[in-house]
């Protein structure tokens, strides 16, 4: 009996276990559906706005054949919602659900077996967009049952891309129903359905980004039915939430919240077959396609006829900023982006045929094309760089600012190829010169050897590792083919340094065997060490260099080394997380033998901070690689990187490599004692006399600049150029010289017009959603300058009349959302900061009396100089009505808080009056804010801001006009400012021999008739025997001619009535000895009364900053108008610290100094020898 009640119970879990072993769908079968999906975006905050959409549809499933179905939609349904939540509700957009159901009334159809989707397909006018929502309503048939397991992870491909699925099942075996549940880490993808576009030199930061600004996790729920077939879904639901925010999402984030719901309605027998009629496509599979080069998410327009609309708007920017800036012109900048980016290349070129001879559209067109960022730019720029009168300057720019975003890739570097061969303007961008390395490389032309490096620098591509080695010796298998010249392998070596970050391991090996032959030069061996920490090494690796470090003996390799290590061990961004403690402990190791680092030899220094909560920081480095035979360094370098968001900037980097200078100075200079006086001066001076001996084939240096990765500039600096330079501004230069010809314009009268608008920063992430919408988050930062000017030089003593005005309009937009073709929603924020600046003057330039004049005549107009606004919206957009978005502010106002909610408003002007100059400055400012405590940054940053500088005339005030006046030749004049000065001085000297000489003098002036009121400062010198003495005088103009104010070299300060109704000095003093002594003085004798009372409410904060410091405090009597500081050098690495107050004495004995100590132990060291 027994035995038989076991083999029934085996019996029915396997026959339940046979209905739920897979999900499926039988092709006799026709089923229909329910789906409704929504999203929406905001904060998660009560009385917070946001942004949504919804789409609700009747899905019916036919089996076509054994594995494939036909899907169709109908009664589709989509709805907008722009408000709060329980005040606002969706709204229909019943043209979009048109749009949409037209597409989904076309046949689909997918093939399934076994819960898995597989090929989709779709006639080829069905939309990527829409094929997407397909996929969204098709993601809840692929699920994995596992009837054996009820708790059980695999790894599977579903829209989001190949993620980690947890899976959790429940089976009642009763009504033969299973529960099941599916979480999605979408955040830890092995496989994404993401992009990411923009900021193409921007180096992802792979190492720590020490805390997250996006995070994302899915949950599916799922009722089975059991069936002979296998399990059917009777209702499926999912749920997507997504955090992010510009910092760390532990501070603050927005949020997406995504639904979805399937109920099964019917289930019937198919009557008939079904037959798929027209043309189909294979869509690929269940994975969400990206669709690349989408719409620029914040703006929406008609792409349907892009030329016509292209040219219009190139029309009106011009007409619009062509006396300036306007600044409400930025979005149509923007769309003007987006049409050309639409456009093919040979409409492209028609349209700079039609506009090159327009000067304002030419300017548009040229700096708004460059943002097409794919092939067609290429070309384009083939038939403009062959264009017969070629603008330099503007086509360097051009090409500048089109690689900017011009992501490098092979199909890109084929395209290059057929770039003209004689393009100089850009010869050492990725794309040219790439077809003659081979013929390059075995020739003897340097210059070309070091272009052609420079191009696979930029490129940056692991596959041109290759290519590089055959110009590294040591590393090349053929050694007598490598060039040997330091120019050319310092090129070679710079070249990996973008190869560093996509194939480390590969430019760890290469530069490793660099920095171990010490038969290189010691800046090439430098360089190698540079660029393999690029790579960010290992623990391992760095142990390695380490061991090789002890047996080094070139002091030069050892104390670059030591010093980047030491640099390395103190880092605190993100990127060198790891990297630092192996610095540290490399640190130890090394202290034991090359404790004492010195700062005279080459070098290497880092300074950088990072913020965890913004998730931002900024990293400065500079490199001085010298040799030991030599005084001047062999290369010179900066790089300045800014970290945001889990990706490095490479800011800026500048180079420079003194060629003939170095070998013009030698081991040493002749007569320089290291004391920086005039000995020394003119010590360097006469050895840089003799620049002209140096071979006229050798550059006198050489320089680089770098930005976002790119070297952007390159040159060589010779004799030939330099001695150009000096006859063109020499006094006995023809008229053919540049200096004339520009004086000649000047004096016939000219004017320009600058207008350069520039995309400086296009950052966009695209993922997936479980709706098969795609979320977008993109960061634009978008500038327009504009220079306007008119001049005419006037007379022969240089009168040069000008008016314009110069500025720019920045805007910063950041975009959270859904960005399709059909329609945008989303959280937007958005800044702009005009700047203009009116330029009206009259500039007088006297060459032989060395006097320089500015006039600026009053204006009777308020002037806005610079503002700034910025506010956070939830926006939606439509393709129907893409003129007209529903916008609302994010933050609530003050009548509508929720429980932990904080409403701040200020507002504030500040206006500051110059009655002397009839001018008045203000500034404005508006602050509106929601924010939680706990949740800062972010919600600092929510909200409207506007801030304003305004410059207004006094009304009261009868001012003409402003003159500023610089006269380097006062000494000529015969005026009252200068014979008063003089005898003031003659006072304040107290019997010093010889005469105040007057060096230069300054006055700003306010010109009213014939009276003028301002002020005047003035610089003098007075011979003490072998010294000198400088004082500089400031004094009133009108008013109070009495009043002055005086500063000599010795810190002597003295103001009021001829400078002596008040009087203070500093003094600073050295004694040397076997305890040096550093010393300075602050003393006062009379002083005003308010500057008194100031100093005594901070002397009560000193009791407790003392001790906060961990200062001693005595309360002692010292001198009643002094303060003096005094650091003593009481051991080898410790210093006493005493501080004298007139009521207190502190001091902080033996504080601790170990590498200052060792510094100057090894300076003193350096010094003896």
């Amino acid at each position: 009996m027994r035995s038989l009640l076991l083999c029934c119970l085996v019996a029915l879990v396997t026959f339940y276990g046979l209905l739920f072993s897979d999900l499926s769908l039988d092709s006799r079968k026709i089923y229909e559906y329910q789906y409704e999906g929504h999203v929406k975006f905001g904060l998660e905050k009560r009385n917070h706005a946001e942004s949504g959409a919804r789409m609700k549809a009747a899905v019916k499933i036919v089996g076509s054949s054994a594995d494939t179905f036909l899907l169709q939609f109908s009664s589709v349904v989509f709805e907008e919602f722009n408000g709060v939540p329980g005040k606002s509700d969706f709204v229909a957009a019943n043209q979009i659900a048109e749009k949409i159901a037209a597409q989904l009334a076309k046949p689909i159809t997918f093939t399934y077996s076994g819960g898995n989707v597989g090929e989709i397909r779709a006639p080829s006018e069905v939309t990527d967009t829409v094929v997407n929502i397909v996929r969204g309503v098709l993601g809840f048939f692929q699920v994995t049952v596992k009837t054996t397991q009820e708790i059980y992870d695999l790894e599977e491909v579903g829209i989001h891309g190949k993620c980690l699925s947890s899976y959790a099942q429940k089976t009642n075996t009763k009504v033969g129903v299973m529960d099941l549940t599916q979480v999605v880490d979408v955040t830890n993808c092995i496989e994404m359905a993401a992009y990411y576009t923009g900021l193409a030199t921007a180096v992802e930061n792979k190492v720590s980004q020490q805390g997250e600004s996006l995070f994302s996790t899915v949950k599916y729920t799922y009722n089975i039915k059991g069936s002979e077939q296998g399990g059917v879904i009777t209702k499926a639901q999912a749920m997507e939430l997504q955090y992010f925010t510009p910092f760390n999402v532990k501070k603050g984030s927005f949020r997406m919240e995504a639904r979805k719901e399937l109920v099964l309605t019917s289930v019937k027998d198919k009557t008939q077959d079904i037959h798929v009629n027209g043309q189909m496509e294979s869509r690929g599979k269940l994975m969400f396609k990206i669709v690349k080069n989408a719409n620029i998410p914040v703006v929406m327009q008609n792409l349907d006829n892009p030329v016509p609309e292209a040219t219009k708007l190139i029309q009106r920017l011009a007409q619009a900023n062509a006396e300036r800036i306007d600044s409400t012109t930025t979005e149509e900048v923007m769309k003007l982006y987006q049409l050309l980016r639409k456009i093919p290349v040979d409409k492209l070129k028609q349209m700079w045929t039609d506009m090159k001879t327009n000067p304002d559209q030419r300017y548009w067109f040229l700096h708004t094309v460059v943002e097409v960022n794919d092939r067609r730019i290429l070309e384009f720029l083939d038939q403009y760089l062959s264009e017969p009168q070629l603008n330099v300057l503007e086509a360097l720019t051009v090409i500048v600012q089109a690689f900017h975003h011009l992501e490098t890739s092979p199909e890109l570097l084929e395209a290059a190829e057929v770039w003209p061969k004689n393009s100089a303007l850009c010869p050492y961008h990725p794309m040219p010169r790439s077809r003659h390395q081979e013929k390059i490389r075995s020739g003897n032309d340097e210059t070309e050897k070091i272009l052609v490096l420079k191009a696979l620098g930029n490129a940056g591509h692991p596959r041109s590792l290759k290519t590089i080695t055959k110009f590294l010796p040591g590393v090349d298998p053929n050694p007598d083919q490598v060039d040997k010249r330091p120019r050319v392998v310092s090129a070679a070596v710079q070249a990996m340094r973008l190869i560093a970050i996509r194939d480390p391991h590969g430019v760890q090996l290469i530069t490793l065997k660099l920095f171990l032959n010490r038969e290189l030069e010691a800046e090439i061996r430098m360089l190698a060490f540079m660029t393999m920490f690029d790579t960010k090494p290992s623990m391992a690796l760095v142990s390695t260099v380490t061991a090789h470090l002890l047996e080094e003996r070139d002091m030069q390799v050892v104390n670059f080394a030591t010093t980047y290590l030491w640099s390395l061990a103190r880092a605190t961004t993100p990127d060198n997380h790891y990297l630092s403690t192996a610095a540290s402990v490399a640190m130890k190791i090394l202290a034991r033998k090359f404790g004492h680092l010195s700062y005279i030899r080459s070098s290497a220094t880092r300074m950088d901070w990072f913020n965890k909560d913004f998730l931002v920081g900024t990293a400065a480095e500079a490199f001085i690689m010298k040799r030991a035979s030599e005084i001047i360094p062999a290369e010179m370098m900066v790089k300045l990187n800014f970290h945001f968001i889990g990706r490095i900037l490479q800011l800026l980097e500048f180079g420079i490599r003194p060629g003939g200078i170095r070998h013009l100075f030698g081991a040493n200079i002749p007569g320089f004692n290291g004391e920086m006086s005039k000995t020394d001066f003119l010590a360097v001076y006469d050895v840089l006399k003799k620049w002209e001996t140096l071979p006229d084939d050798k550059p006198l240096f050489s320089f680089f600049t770098r930005a976002s990765g790119q070297e952007l500039l390159f040159s060589d600096v010779n004799k030939a150029f330099l001695q150009r330079l000096i006859r063109a501004f020499s006094q006995s230069a023809g008229k053919d010289s540049m200096v004339w010809t520009c004086i000649e314009r000047l004096m016939q009268g000219i004017s320009w017009r600058g207008v350069l608008p520039f995309l400086t920063a296009e950052g966009r992430y695209i993922q997936a959603t479980t709706l098969g919408f795609p979320v977008e988050i993109s960061k634009y930062y978008h500038v327009v300058n504009v220079t306007e000017n008119l001049g005419q030089l006037l007379t022969s003593q240089i009168t040069l009349t000008t008016e314009g005005h110069i500025g720019y309009n920045k805007n910063l937009w950041l975009f959270y959302g859904i960005n399709t073709d059909l329609f945008q929603s989303a959280v937007e924020v958005k800044t702009t900061s005009p700047l203009s600046i009116p330029v009206h003057v009259v500039a007088k330039i006297n060459v032989p009396a060395r006097k320089f004049e500015l006039e600026i005549p009053r204006s009777n107009k308020e002037i806005e100089l610079f503002s700034f606004r910025s506010n956070a919206w939830v926006i939606s957009r439509n393709i129907i009505h893409p003129d007209t978005p529903k916008k609302t502010p994010i933050g609530t106002n003050e009548q509508s808080q929720s429980v932990g909610q904080k409403y701040w408003h200020a507002i504030k002007k500040m206006c500051s009056k110059s009655s002397i100059y009839g001018l008045a400055f203000c500034a404005e400012m508006d602050l509106q804010r929601v924010y939680y405590q706990e949740e800062y940054p972010l919600y600092y940053f929510l909200g409207s801001t506007h801030f304003a500088l305004k410059v207004a005339p006094v009304q009261e005030s009868s001012v003409e006009k402003i003159r500023l006046e610089i006269n380097a030749n006062p000494s000529s004049s015969s005026s009252v400012s200068v014979r008063q000065l003089i005898d003031t001085l003659r006072k304040m000297a107290k019997g010093i021999g010889g005469s105040p000489m007057p060096l230069v003098q300054l006055k700003v002036v306010a010109e009213s008739g014939s009276s003028q009121k301002g002020y005047d400062t003035s610089l003098y010198y007075t011979p003490e025997g072998e010294h000198t003495s400088a004082q500089l005088i400031l004094s009133h103009i009108g008013e109070s001619p009495n009043w002055k104010m005086c500063v000599d070299a010795a810190a002597n300060i003295g103001w009021g009535e001829q400078c002596q109704s008040y009087t203070m000095f500093m003094r600073a003093s050295h004694v040397s000895g076997s305890k040096p002594e550093l010393k300075a003085v602050f003393h006062w004798d009379k002083i005003p009364e308010q500057m008194e009372l100031y100093g005594k409410s901070i002397a009560r904060y000193i009791p407790g900053m003392a001790f906060l410091w961990g200062f001693n405090q005595e309360e002692k009597r010292n001198a009643r108008q002094e303060v003096s500081a005094s650091v003593i050098a009481a051991s080898a690495d410790s210093i006493d610290v005493k501080i004298k107050f007139p009521e207190v004495r502190l001091s902080d004995l033996h504080f601790g100094l170990v590498w200052m100590s060792s510094s100057l132990t090894q300076y003193n060291c350096i010094s003896h020898n």
